[in-house]
């Protein structure tokens, strides 16, 4: 029974075998025949080609020899003749564009050398660019520690000073804002400085307002007032920087400031400002104090700077600030914040809060945001103090 079954299966496997080598025979035939069709039909093709070819010459030599008493071409010699004459003009023209071609390709491989050659001479610039620009910054870095050193510490305010906030951002590393206290017996003397530019030049400003500030406020008492400050920095700016009257029509280095003298047993408030205003935000209203239309340094039309004295209360705040945070464009009106978006942003923020981190929290925030990816036009400080 066992023997029979497999005999089946044998057979049936055979079977199957012829079946399939049926089939690959079936298929490779189908595969000839197909092949030997496009075979004929090219070579058909191919031979009504040149049949025609041939009859088209035939006809040509024909017109031209009953025109020309020239002897008709029909022999296979004269047509061997012309086909070589064809052939040789294909291949002077072969000939002729393989030239052209070698030509382009020098010319595109003396450009390559030329352009390698300029890729490492720019290397070799952008290496002495980046050095030189590295050495500039490392001078800058330096300067901004100098400036650093010189400006009041801020331990030394927080020790003094319980409720106040900076909001310092220098365009550049080094900043032409500056800000400067001091503290003499019950007198808090404190000043918010915009130099003429930014970076290294105002640096460079900033460093003789704070020097000059530091020397005329060293015997400071009560009788001490804010504009006589003024008017002797403005002596010492114009004799420093050698201006005069010649020239006037060009702008003068010098300083745009706000400066105030506060007596914390009288609570009487003196300020006096070159160009600058201070605002006092008192009970929600915001006041405004002006300052004289004078920078420190020469103006053509000088003015005597003047000194404005204020009562003012515990939680009243006290802001004084350089154009940079009101003058910022934004990035997508390309509108200036303004100073009156800036006063409502000032009262807006004191009816929200009196704690100064806040406060000055809150406006960089909004500076970043107006900002926009916009650049920044200006160095910007802002400094409030609560009473």
């Amino acid at each position: 029974m066992n023997i029979g079954v497999v005999n089946i299966g044998l057979l049936i496997a055979a079977v199957l075998l012829l079946i399939a080598l049926v089939i690959v025979l079936m298929t490779m035939r189908r595969r000839m025949l197909n092949n030997e069709r496009r075979l004929e039909r090219r070579y058909r093709q191919e031979i009504n080609f040149y049949d025609n070819e041939l009859t088209r010459v035939n006809y040509l030599y024909n017109e031209l020899a009953q025109q020309k008493d020239i002897q008709p071409i029909v022999s296979d010699t004269n047509q061997n003749i012309l086909t070589d004459n064809n052939l040789s003009l294909e291949q002077k023209k072969i000939e002729a564009e393989k030239e052209k071609l070698e030509q382009r390709n020098k010319k595109l491989w003396e450009m390559s050398i030329a352009i390698e050659k300029d890729k490492e001479r720019i290397a070799m610039l952008k290496n002495k660019i980046e050095a030189k620009h590295l050495e500039i910054t490392d001078s800058i870095q330096y300067a901004r520690r100098i400036q650093d050193a010189l400006l009041p510490s801020l331990n030394i305010l927080k020790s003094m000073l319980t409720n106040y906030f900076l909001l310092w951002k220098p365009r550049d590393i080094v900043s032409g804002d500056f800000y400067w206290f001091r503290q003499q017996g019950d007198l808090l003397l404190f000043a918010i400085c915009d130099c003429t530019g930014h970076g290294v030049p105002g640096a460079f400003m900033s460093m003789l307002g704070i020097t000059y500030l530091n020397d005329y406020t060293a015997t400071a008492d009560n009788n001490t007032i804010p504009s006589d400050i003024l008017e002797n920095l403005r002596r010492r700016v114009i004799i420093s920087l050698k201006q005069s009257a010649e020239g006037s029509l060009e702008p003068k280095d010098g300083m745009d400031m706000a400066l105030c003298i506060l007596n914390t047993k009288t609570m009487t408030l003196k300020f006096a400002g070159a160009n600058n205003p201070m605002y006092l935000v008192s009970n929600g209203a915001l006041t405004e104090y002006k300052g004289v239309k004078n920078p420190i340094g020469f103006y053509p039309m000088e003015k005597k700077f003047e000194t404005t004295e204020i009562s003012v209360k515990k939680g009243d705040y006290i802001y004084m600030f350089s154009d940079g945070f009101p003058d910022q464009f934004n990035g997508k009106t390309n509108k200036k914040v303004t100073y009156g978006r800036f006063k409502n942003l000032l009262v807006d923020l004191n009816n929200e809060t009196s704690d100064p981190e806040i406060q000055k929290q809150r406006l960089d925030d909004f500076f970043e945001s107006w900002r926009n990816g916009f650049v920044q036009m200006d160095d910007v400080l802002i400094g409030g103090f609560c009473v």
